[in-house]
């Protein structure tokens, strides 16, 4: 019994109370939103209307390895660039120094 009416003390010390005399007037209705009219969310920074677009969402966060094997075949693969000298002939990486410009075995020196 002590209980019920410490109870009922403390939720009418919480509720709100009006000053006498005043009637009690409910607020209006919200106006439903037309067609034309759209709601702007704050967070998207974009109108949100009925033609809303959702997007898929992964359920789990897709390990490095799994990741691994579906983008391996995507990988730049290496291209072998063998060119040969236009002095000596030798085969050689383009844009490398192989000889002086000699035409000959590079290692004589005639001069």
């Amino acid at each position: 019994m002590a209980a019920a009416g410490w109870l009922r003390r403390a939720a009418a010390a919480a509720a709100p109370r009006l000053p006498s005399g005043l009637p009690l007037i409910p607020p209006p209705p919200p106006a439903p939103l037309a067609e034309t009219q759209s709601l702007v969310v704050p967070g998207l920074g974009a109108a949100v209307g009925p033609a809303m677009e959702l997007m898929a969402v992964p359920k789990k966060k897709v390990s490095k390895y799994k990741k691994g094997l579906r983008n391996g075949p995507k990988a730049l693969k290496p291209v072998p660039v063998i060119v040969r000298c236009r002095c000596c002939g030798r085969v050689k990486l383009p844009h490398f120094y192989c000889c002086s410009g000699e035409r000959g075995n590079p290692s004589e020196s005639s001069s």
